[in-house]
């Protein structure tokens, strides 16, 4: 995961959550670290440390709940909260020495807070009834409702092409059968890819499945590095890296068990508008920034393939909602349908009967066209949110 994904702040995260007061001084609410500040509104103290979270249990009333987070990591580090569904509450970065406000109206029940990667200890968070009520969320329509359930639909089925598709690259990679697992590699991951927009509503997933080396002390070496990638070094460059080798059968057997918890997990998903909207243009964001670089495939120089899936995710996304959003912002179905157009056009022309060519293989000016066209076309995305209707979140931070 972590573009590394943890290391890309996303332009959509601010509507990640349905309902969400404007943070700062206005609360009345106590400045304990861990406890209730009374009258339905708590100010949490969280502290982002290179291991996790600072305290790792906190408390607070149901309503209106204040987190002044400080990062005292080493590196970029992520702030996320997720409910017990999961469903992502907030998803925020800080570089190291800095801080930052974000409130949120929270429901009584239990709540999870991630500091930095997934793996790092987290904080729990209980919340009970205060003495305001709680919060409200956003009405969502009879046609907005629909497109949430073919969208979950759409991801429980790339979830069961993935689980088919994994099979066979890993009894190709117990076979021996290097040739084979490579041909294979790009066009597995494609479902996974698809359905990234949500991939942060199972973050311990996305971490052992979709992790880069870039995510661990030790790099290739790290054995905590697992997943696709991990799988891709070996078959790619095992060896090339600091002398880093892997145990490419361990890899295999070690990926087959991380996808059935995943599939564990996509068969009781429940996912929000707002999860799912904001999910479309983060991803498309993170690849303009990240992906475009050529690091997420950086061994097999299969991105292509990968460019590609994001922009179908993305797109399926946008094609679900589009009746809605018709009536709403009729303008913006317009820009979006050139835009993903113009973006799609680029990545054709590497398309052969064979498949995606190289990515070493694209020219200068057409990476650059690419950029340019996905972080456009992220941007559009981020207006459909706000287009239907939905809250988004307001922030401080220094």
């Amino acid at each position: 995961m972590h573009r590394s994904r943890l290391a890309w702040p996303s332009v959509a995260t601010a509507g990640l959550v349905l309902a969400l007061a404007a943070c700062g001084s206005d609360s009345d609410s106590s400045s304990d670290p861990g406890g209730s500040g009374g009258g339905g509104a708590s100010t949490l103290a969280v502290t982002l440390t290179d291991d996790g979270c600072d305290p790792t249990s906190l408390t607070a009333d149901a309503g209106k709940v204040t987190f002044e987070v400080t990062s005292e990591a080493t590196d970029r580090a992520e702030f996320e909260v997720l409910s017990a569904t999961p469903e992502i509450l907030a998803e925020e970065f800080l570089e190291p020495g800095k801080s930052g406000t974000y409130t949120l109206s929270l429901d009584d029940g239990a709540y999870q807070i991630i500091c930095g990667a997934p793996s790092n200890t987290r904080a729990d968070l209980a919340v009970g009834t205060g003495d305001s009520a709680s919060a409200s969320t956003v009405p969502v329509s009879a046609g907005l409702q629909q497109a949430v359930a073919d969208y979950t639909a759409y991801v429980k089925e790339q979830a069961g092409a993935l689980e088919t598709g994994t099979k066979e690259f890993t009894d190709a990679v117990r076979a021996g059968d290097t040739e084979s697992a490579k041909a294979l590699y790009a066009t597995v991951r494609v479902p996974w890819e698809a359905i990234e927009p949500v991939a942060e509503l199972f973050p311990d997933s996305d971490a052992v499945i979709d992790s880069r080396a870039d995510d661990f002390p030790k790099a290739e070496a790290d054995p905590d590095f697992t997943g696709f990638h991990a799988l891709e070094y070996g078959l790619w460059a095992q060896g090339t890296n600091d002398g880093a080798t892997v145990d490419l059968k361990a890899l295999a057997d070690r990926l087959d068990s991380d996808m059935q918890e995943l599939l564990e997990k996509v068969a009781t998903l429940t996912i929000q508008p707002t999860v799912m909207t904001n999910g479309a243009a983060a991803l498309i964001e993170e690849a303009s920034q990240g992906k475009i670089t050529g690091e997420e495939e950086r061994y097999s120089k299969t991105d292509l393939y990968t460019l590609q899936a994001n922009v179908d995710g993305a797109k399926k996304i946008f094609v679900l909602v589009t009746p809605e959003l018709q009536s709403a912002n009729a303008q913006l179905v317009d820009d979006l349908t050139a835009q993903f157009g113009d973006v799609e056009g680029v990545i054709a022309k590497y398309e052969t009967a064979e498949g995606f060519q190289p990515y070493d293989k694209v020219a200068q000016a057409d990476v650059d066209q690419l950029k340019t066209g996905m972080a456009q076309l992220s941007e559009l995305l981020s207006q459909i949110s706000g287009s239907l209707g939905l809250e988004v979140q307001e922030q401080t931070g220094s």
